[in-house]
């Protein structure tokens, strides 16, 4: 086992549950007709209907299927939050402070700054104004951002006046996974060594992770000292998750 495979942290309660043959019947909720308010028992569980009727917001479901997918985690969670804020309250736009958002977010200031330039940068969200009740931002919808029709499912008001034209992002809406090879590929590649998997789908990872890590704003030395503690604790364990 080693010092490699007791850094790992399963989900509790995963390890106890075998993959299934494949048995659509198996579940019993899973065949429950939509709209159908019943629920059936389960591993100990009522499973099935439930509708929520009051103390909901409304939230495009772009904002998790085309946005989210391309942004880190905590970029995600700042740009939900602003949607709740504004979409979710009947408008596409929100006034709040950062120390409300630092709040939600569980986010230091300069972390949070980040984040927030994060979505200006992709075209998500935008400051327009800024008093003492907090800082108001134009929030966008994903197809917005890239200047596509937001379609039927969302109205907006009626306007009273030519809005002003918005600002271009600093780069493209959704830059693209990976970053450059000249930029990251060293970093990559001691990933890769530290990790033991040289292979094109370890070099591809490790790419992938370390432009991740870019992307949220960490720096080239932290991220490079992360990568010589790993390799001092030498190569993980055969068949332990590295």
């Amino acid at each position: 086992m080693g010092r490699r495979a007791a850094q790992h942290h399963g989900i509790r309660g995963s390890a106890l549950l075998a993959t299934q043959p494949l048995s659509p019947a198996a579940v019993s909720a899973e065949l429950l007709e939509p709209g159908e308010m019943r629920r059936v028992p389960f591993a100990g569980e009522l499973l099935g209907a439930a509708r929520v009727r009051s103390g909901f917001v409304a939230v495009p479901i772009d904002a998790f299927d085309e946005a989210a997918p391309r942004l880190s985690a905590e970029v995600q969670a700042a740009y939900l939050h602003l949607i709740r804020l504004s979409f979710g309250e009947g408008r596409n736009w929100c006034r709040v402070k950062k120390r409300e958002l630092g709040k939600r977010l569980r986010a230091s200031e300069r972390r949070l700054l980040r984040l927030l330039d994060g979505l200006v940068e992709r075209g998500l969200a935008r400051p327009l104004h800024r008093d003492n009740r907090g800082t108001l931002w134009r929030v966008y919808l994903p197809r917005e951002a890239v200047g596509a029709p937001v379609g039927d499912g969302v109205l907006f008001g009626r306007a009273a006046g030519p809005a002003r034209p918005r600002s271009s992002p600093a780069r493209p809406p959704w830059p693209p996974p990976k970053a450059g090879p000249v930029a990251n590929g060293p970093l990559a590649r001691s990933l890769a060594e530290a990790r033991g998997q040289l292979d094109p789908a370890g070099l591809e990872r490790a790419e992938r992770e370390i432009a991740e890590l870019v992307a949220e704003g960490q720096p080239m030395h932290r991220i490079a000292a992360g990568i010589g503690a790993l390799r001092r604790l030498g190569p993980p364990a055969e068949g332990s998750t590295p």
